[in-house]
């Protein structure tokens, strides 16, 4: 049955199950709905705009080595399409993807306090930073381990597609999780800090032990030093360009005051926009695997790949207009106020489209070719390039289109 999912699918095919997993990512909105709540915070708590974008980048990147490795490992029998009785190597991904979220957290709250206070002064303890992240970041992980095999499974048994389906359905997921938690957290440390503080003692030693635990139990098995040796240095780098993505955010807080529509939808936006470049790069790695495809450029010109690659681009195009319309009009009553943050959204969704289309297929061949799996290394590096190029493309759009 899988192999069938990778050679006899027509383009309206993939394209419905693009476009309907994809829909999923207007649920992003709600994320965004959520986090525009805090930007009547952001002009006394800039801080809030630095650990943002790393949070929700890096919680991405991790969640898709993680649906990388099982689609792709339901294929080729390395994992079975069961949640229990599972193999070792099953285990071992869930279990390695889990304890490489709480080290990043570790690192992105480090890396905000440095940044936050290099911009904006000591608005942000180094305390509190490491809080807000390792809370925010391993209560999404622990809901996310759960629910991103039962999706794979479930989808692969249906006869549908896991390179299609399972990380646009999860990146929206995580992104509405860690954006829920995240705000939680802040507005909990900014009215309730004494209750921040007591959450913060519990939370914190559970997290370590759990993390400590599951290394001690797995770290010999291949699945878990497969993920570490490939995966761990292409996402301490991006963790380091999440940071810069941040410090762009955080440079928008005028044109987000002004057009709190912009951060409703930027859930919306990079999610979206990496889901493109991750459906083409997974779904080029299972043809890879199977040798159906040879590892070179030229693959783009064989009638398969132009349909996966066609399907994820208008599906994702279609869908992240609808959503900066439908953003645009709720926040707005005039038509000025309209036209402005909708040609943002759309030209910086524009500028970044073909680059992204383009690196998906270039790094997924390239790794391939060098026998790196190009799940653990390809999908980090094009959320977070979606991520970035996203965020510098409305701070430059919101700059030039002045109406």
């Amino acid at each position: 049955m899988g192999t069938e999912l990778l050679t006899k699918a027509t383009f309206k095919r993939l394209f419905l199950q693009s476009l309907s997993s994809q829909t999923f990512n207007l649920s992003g909105i709600v994320a965004g709905a959520i986090v525009a709540t805090l930007s009547a915070y952001t002009s006394m708590n800039p801080w809030i705009l630095v650990l943002l974008p790393p949070l929700l980048t890096i919680r991405g990147n991790i969640g898709g080595i993680l649906c990388g490795r099982l689609s792709t490992s339901l294929y080729t029998g390395l994992m079975k399409p069961t949640f229990r009785n599972n193999t070792r190597y099953f285990y071992a991904t869930i279990t390695s993807t889990f304890v490489m979220s709480f080290i990043f957290s570790i690192v992105i709250g480090i890396l905000s306090f440095l940044i936050v206070n290099a911009i904006h002064g000591s608005s942000l303890s180094l305390t509190d930073s490491l809080s807000l992240s390792i809370i925010a970041m391993m209560t999404c992980s622990t809901m996310a381990q759960l629910i991103t095999p039962l999706i794979a499974i479930s989808s692969y048994k249906k006869g549908l597609n896991p390179d299609m389906i399972l990380y646009p359905i999860m990146s929206t997921i995580n992104d509405i999780l860690i954006s829920s938690i995240y705000t939680l957290l802040v507005l909990i440390k900014i009215f309730w800090s004494g209750f921040f503080i007591t959450l913060s003692l519990i939370m914190l030693p559970l997290f370590v032990a759990v993390t400590i635990f599951l290394t001690l139990k797995h770290w010999r098995e291949e699945g878990f030093r497969e993920t570490f040796r490939e995966g761990f240095p292409v996402a301490l780098l991006l963790t380091l360009l999440s940071q810069i993505t941040g410090s762009f955010l955080s440079q928008l807080e005028d044109q987000i005051v002004a057009n709190p529509q912009l951060l409703a939808v930027y859930p919306l936006l990079i999610d979206s926009t990496g889901d493109m470049g991750v459906v083409i790069s997974s779904a080029t790695t299972a043809r890879l695997a199977l040798g159906y495809i040879e590892p070179q450029m030229s693959s783009i010109k064989g009638k398969e790949e132009r349909k996966v690659v066609l399907s994820s681009l208008t599906a994702g195009l279609t869908l992240i207009m609808s959503a900066a319309l439908a953003t645009s009009i709720a926040y707005t009553q005039s038509l000025i106020q309209f036209i402005r943050p909708f040609l943002i959204i759309a030209c910086a969704e524009f500028i970044v489209v073909t680059p992204i289309i383009i690196i998906s297929l270039g790094l997924t061949i390239l790794t391939f070719r060098r026998g790196i799996n190009p799940d653990n290394v390809t999908i980090p590096i094009i959320t977070s390039f979606a991520d970035l190029s996203i965020t510098i493309s409305l701070f430059v759009t919101s700059q030039l289109l002045i109406i």
